[in-house]
This record gives structure tokens, sequence and C-alpha cells, in this order.
């Protein structure tokens, strides 16, 4: 059997729309294509399109991926382009669809946009942070909002309508608080009813915490301070029973006459409530606060009413109010100190220059024991006195062992009398008849009531006669030149009926000379 032979010819054509074949194929409008369907050829070209032909031409995508539909809204006259809806998402607010949102549909996470009228919710956290996208951390610098993941929150401000309960409230790690401030029992209202069996007493339902109970007492006198409408109210009141179990205590408002400003308030929800003091118990009748109105701390005790009195302050810090200081005091209205007691080791005053003054100690009489067992003090702090021969002396020189005197180097002289005198007494007496004179002069010298004749030099005494015989009391003088605080005279010492001796001394220590005369 003869083989056949075959040739192989391979054609390649060019993929080709429909309509493009069937206008080869010689096709026109309104002709039936090759599967019996009909083809519409508008304005000329190739004249095919499709039914979503309108649907594809208004669709397009941006650069990030998002798809977006451009449409005419009814009865507008221009078109709009907006992302493509989510329908179900959308429709979430209709009852048959409200699984694919309220019960979280997108459990893992959420990374669509959300419309402002949805409540999202949300089984797990991806991200560290809730942020605004112009967030920036800081306090001076900062901006926008944010949460991290701890619960941290940082924000511009914070509006609240009820209160604001934290533990600690802290700007930039200064503690601030205005008003009053008070170091005692207390707490917050929750609840105020009125009590039927009377006008003037509430039942209080305290804010207070599981497992924590009410501070207050029995007879304790409470004030308490809320803002309403833009001011403040005050409310004076007793604890007349708490009742733990319930968290509740009644209380009886004090009459207006018995309250500082003469009118008294009711108690409110959210009023802060402090005491300080009791009726009844001592031990509760001392507190502390802090005012910024009236600029001062103060220390109260004794409190047994309503009304603060100047008997209750023990220490004030700041403003001491008016009641405390005597009349044309200098510090009125100058931050000042009051205390009932001062016990210290050591002051410091300072003058005007800040330099600062010298605490004055007096030491007694003078000792050369305590010299030396409890020197004396002249320091930035102290500086001591001492009384010494009826002078009041001042230390300038620390530890001096030196004996106060009127011209120490270690010791000022502050008071006592310092005039200088010169006594001269004769040992056999004042009177002497005609030729029988025998006597000895001797000179004292007193600095005050001080005697310092042993102080006075040799050469500083001097010794003169006067009888009016000038050359023979020229001639005695240069005789007796060398005697010091003392002279022997006999009758060859006065040959003349009457005449004077005197004794000169010349005190060194840049003061002046004394001098004392004897007439016989």
């Amino acid at each position: 059997m003869a083989l056949k032979q075959y040739s192989v010819v391979t054609r390649t054509y060019e993929a080709l729309p429909r309509s493009k074949r069937l206008r080869a194929r010689g096709a026109t409008a309104g002709e039936s294509g090759g599967g019996g369907g009909s083809v519409s050829i508008m304005g000329g070209g190739d004249g095919h399109t499709h039914p979503n032909k309108a649907l594809l031409d208004a669709q397009s995508m941006d650069t990030e991926g998002y798809l977006y539909l451009k449409y005419k809204p009814e009865g507008a006259d221009d078109s709009k382009e907006e992302k493509v809806k989510a329908g179900f998402a959308d429709e979430a607010k209709h009852a048959e669809n409200a699984d694919l949102w309220d019960n979280n549909q997108f459990i893992d996470y959420l990374d669509q946009a959300v419309r402002t009228g949805d409540i999202v919710q949300f089984l797990k956290v991806i991200a560290s942070e809730f942020r605004t996208p112009n967030f920036v951390s800081g306090i001076e610098t900062g901006a926008g909002a944010g949460v991290d993941s701890n619960g941290n929150a940082e924000m511009a401000s914070l509006t609240l309508r009820s209160f604001l309960k934290v533990p600690t409230l802290i700007y930039n790690k200064v503690q601030v608080t205005g008003g009053e401030m008070w170091n005692t029992e207390g707490g917050t209202i929750a609840k105020v009813e009125p009590d039927g069996n009377s006008d003037t007493a509430f039942v209080l339902t305290m804010d207070i915490e599981d497992g924590d109970n009410i501070e207050l007492q029995v007879d304790d006198i409470c004030k308490g301070h809320y803002n309403k409408n833009g001011g403040f109210i005050t409310s004076y009141f007793r604890v007349v029973s708490v009742n733990q179990t319930a968290k509740t205590m009644r209380v009886v408002l004090g009459a207006d006459a018995e309250v500082p400003g003469g009118v008294n308030c009711a108690p409110t929800a959210y009023m802060n409530i402090a005491r300080y003091g009791s009726f009844t118990n001592e031990e509760r009748q001392q507190s502390q606060y802090f005012s910024s109105s009236e600029q001062r701390i103060s220390l109260l005790s004794g409190v047994d009413q309503y009304i603060i009195e100047p008997k209750h302050y023990k220490v004030v810090l700041g403003s001491v109010p008016e009641a405390l200081l005597p009349e044309n005091n200098p510090v009125s209205g100058r931050a000042s100190i009051y205390l009932d007691n001062v016990i210290a080791k050591n002051f410091f005053q300072i003058d005007k220059n800040n330099e600062v003054i010298r605490t004055i100690r007096d030491r007694g009489l003078w000792s050369s024991v305590d010299a030396i067992t409890n020197p004396y003090l002249c320091n930035e702090q102290y500086q001591d006195e001492v009384y010494h021969n009826s002078c009041k002396y001042r230390c300038i020189v620390e530890g001096t062992t030196a004996e106060p005197r009127y011209d120490s180097t270690d010791w000022v002289l502050v008071a006592g009398d310092t005039t200088l005198s010169l006594d001269i007494e004769s040992s056999d007496g004042e009177t002497f008849l005609v030729g029988q004179l025998s006597t000895t002069l001797t000179a004292r010298v007193m600095r005050g009531v001080t005697d310092i004749t042993a102080e006075i030099l040799s050469g500083d005494w001097s010794w003169t006669r006067e009888t009016g015989d000038v050359a023979s009391d020229t001639i005695w003088n240069t005789d007796h030149a060398g005697c010091k605080n003392s002279v022997t005279l006999t009758n060859e010492d006065l040959a003349t009926l009457s005449g004077r001796f005197i004794c000169t001394a010349y005190v060194r220590d840049g003061a002046e000379s004394v001098s004392a005369q004897v007439a016989f």
C-alpha cells in the first residue's frame, strides 16, 4: 500500500474582538451574528457595546488601590465621585444585618473608614495607641490626643459634668489644690436625703469604696464646700450617728447664729466634707488646713464649736488673722508665723541687707572657769555678754579667757561707770597741828568702781606742792619727782602755815589723766 503524502500549513491570526470578526465577515448594523445574538452599531466605529459598559466607564482607581464610582445623584445637575461603599456594613443598622457589626463580624481588626454615626466594637486591639493624626506627646509642645495600650491618655483638655475621682492630682510633678485642703478625716457625699423627723437633719450616703469605712464619728464638727452655679455654698453640721454597713450617717445642721458668716446651707451630693473639731471628744478637736483664699496654713486645737476663735489657732504660717495680732502691729497683711510656743536650738535674724544679726546671749557674771569649760562665743549666730566689776561687757573674740576690762582687746564695754577718779588717803588723818606734820599720802586711781592703781606706770605719777613760794615749791617738786602713788610728809615739807599737795596720774588707755590734791 502506497504511503500518502501530507502538507502542513501553519497560519497565525490576530486575536480580534467579535465586532471586528463580524466586520471581516461583512456584517452590518442589524444583522445577526454567528451565535444569533444581535449586535448594536452606534455612531460609527465598530459599533459594539455591552450592557454594563456605562458602569465600567464610571469606575476608577487611585494609586492606593481604592475604587471610586462616578454617579449623578437624583435631582443634581452635576456628577460626583465617591469611594465604593461596603453595602452590608452600611446597612448594619438594619436588624437583618446587625450581626455584621454589633456582634463583631470583623473579629481581629478594622482597617477601613467608619461612619461618624457608627459604634465601633473591638475584640482585639492591634495598634499600641489610639491617636489623632496630628498627635505629638508633650506638655509644652504637644498636640492632638492619644491613648496608649496601658491606658495612659494625653489630650488638651477634659470636661466632666459631675465629679473627678482620682488618688492624686499632679500638674508637672507639683501637687495643686484650690480653695481649702484639710488634713483631717472627711469624705465625699454621694447622696443626700432629708430626715423626716427634723427640718435640720439629713441622711448622707457617703462615697466609700468597698472595704473602707466612714472616718467620721458621732459629735464631729464638719464643714463642706460645693461649687454650685458658679459660686460656693458651705454647710456646717454635727454627726449624730454612723451606719458603716449602709455607708450612711445622720447629721444635723448648725443654727445660722452658731456658724461662720451667720448663714448655713444644707449639704448636697458631691460635696466634700472635713472634720475640724468635736463637741465632746478632745482628741478630735485638732486639725490642719491649707487655704489659698486666706493665704495661710493653720493648725487648730481645742475646737469645740462651729466658729473658730483666736484661741483655737496654735500655728499659723502666712497671713496671720488680725484677731491674733496686737493693735498697731508691724506685720499686718504680711507673711508671718504665729506660734503658741517655740522650742529651738538656733535662731538666725537678718537685717535689710540680708546680713545676719547675731543673737545676744546674757551669760551673767564673768567666770574664769566658764571661760575654759563653757567658752564665751562671738560668731555669726551668737555674741555673749557678761557682767564684771559693775560693768557689762560684750565678747568680741570667741573663746577668750581674758578678764573683761575697759581697755580689753577681747571685750567691749557695753554699760557701766567708767569715769576716772583719783583719791588721796592720809595715814595720819587729815587734821594736823602746826609743827606736827607727819603722814603718808597714798593715791588710788579708780575706773568707775574698778581700782586700776597698779596699772599706772611709775613714770606716769607726779607730786607737786603749792605754797606760794615758787622757788621753794620748784625745788620740792624736783626732789619728789621719783615718787609713785605715795609720798611721806614731815614738818620740813611744809614750812609755811598753809599749802597743798597735788597728785596727778596719767592713764595709758587713750582716755585722760586724773589728779587730786590735799590741802593743809
